[in-house]
């Protein structure tokens, strides 16, 4: 077909069996958040202007990102956002991006201080910030420090503070892990986080896409309790009596972060996700 006659519809409609033939998952979906991300429109626009012609830029930057697409880099980083509760974030390759599972650290925390008047948390290794600004969406007395080692990915968190509106409660900070807290020996409420939890060896054999997010945001070390071994600690010293620490794991891994937990003087109760999988520990300073 020439690309000149090329519209909305018929580019989609050549686009969904290309995909499915390179084993890209939910192949209509991709295509057109896909095209979405290039036209710069809501989905729903795609079906109302179906007939409508396309530009030759349009047709190539659309290539372009569907190469992209086949060659393993994921739809999150090609369309720049990924939702996550109930607002859209952005994300680069300096992020890792949101999953679903990580609501539930959310969902936890909200359980907990949505009494508090003026909860005060921190949410360690922040990434593209969703954990520390869906809080401050959802707990609107709450303050945070979100803290990465990252630049990068402090600047992405910083923006999506700015865009929804709670950058004012959030203040972000370049550390590694709790390090410049424990000097100023602060005292919080609330300290969660989603760190990296993939043993080492089983990195070479995650899905091609998911090798394309930062290794600093995968690697949990040779067990992948590397982190967990530095982060509870510093946050049993930064915690204030009674305190919260939510974490996520790794499949399997829930046993080993308790007993950390516990060693440290933690109480703490596991929780599985919606699919029944270990998923997130909830530990409180005794």
């Amino acid at each position: 077909m020439s690309t000149d006659k090329w519209t909305i519809g018929t580019i989609i409609q050549k686009t969904v069996p290309y995909l499915a033939g390179k084993g890209i998952p939910n192949p209509r979906l991709e295509a057109d958040l896909m095209l979405m991300a290039v036209l710069d429109l809501p989905r729903v626009k795609l079906y109302s202007d179906w007939d409508r012609p396309l530009e030759p830029a349009e047709i190539q930057a659309y290539r372009e990102i569907i190469l992209r697409r086949v060659q393993g880099t994921p739809l999150a980083y090609l369309s720049g956002k990924k939702a996550f509760l109930s607002w859209d974030f952005e994300v680069t390759p300096a992020v890792l991006i949101p999953r679903p599972e990580t609501e539930l650290l959310v969902e936890a925390v909200v359980d907990r201080f949505q009494s508090f008047e003026e909860p005060v948390g921190v949410d360690v290794g922040t990434g593209s910030g969703v954990i520390a600004v869906s809080l401050a969406k959802l707990l609107p007395g709450s303050t945070w420090t979100a803290l990465d080692i990252s630049e990068d990915a402090l600047a992405v968190a910083k923006r999506n503070a700015d865009r929804l509106g709670v950058a004012d409660r959030i203040c972000f900070r370049q550390s590694d892990l709790l390090t410049g807290m424990l000097a100023e020996g602060v005292a919080v409420d609330v300290i969660v986080s989603n760190p990296p939890y993939i043993p080492r060896e089983d990195i070479a054999t995650l899905q091609p896409e998911v090798r394309k997010e930062p290794m600093l945001a995968l690697d949990g070390g040779v067990d992948g309790m590397e982190i967990y071994r530095r982060l509870i600690p510093q946050a049993a010293l930064c915690l204030k009596p009674g305190g919260m620490l939510a974490l996520e794991h790794g499949f399997g891994q829930q046993a080993m972060v308790g007993r950390i937990c516990e060693e440290h003087g933690f109480e703490w109760e596991g929780r599985a996700d919606l699919s029944g999988i270990d998923r997130i520990v909830i530990a409180h300073k005794q």
